[in-house]
């Protein structure tokens, strides 16, 4: 190696709770996403812990890039006496 040749650096490994922080996201979220997901980056295996841990550089692509899907607004729905929804084919 010369000594204009930098060594590749090994991307940041994270955990879940760092994650959720690092997107100010709760941890039980990113679980979430994590196991319902198949686009979230996989774990990195790391010897001597077994907790999961995922590299930086693909958690922030995939959040960056993450196509967000809206819930539905049940808050604008009317509910009848017996708690069905009004909006609902009859």
């Amino acid at each position: 190696m010369t000594n204009h040749e930098k060594p590749k650096e090994e991307p940041r490994l994270m955990t879940i709770p760092e994650i959720a922080e690092h997107r100010g996201l709760s941890r039980q979220r990113v679980h979430r996403i994590a196991k319902t997901d198949p686009a979230f980056p996989n774990p990195v295996v790391v010897p001597g812990t077994t907790r999961a841990k995922y590299p930086q550089d693909q958690i922030d692509e995939y959040f960056d890039t993450r196509v967000l899907k809206p819930g539905r607004r049940t808050d604008l729905e009317q509910r009848r006496a017996d708690g069905t929804d009004t909006s609902e084919g009859e």
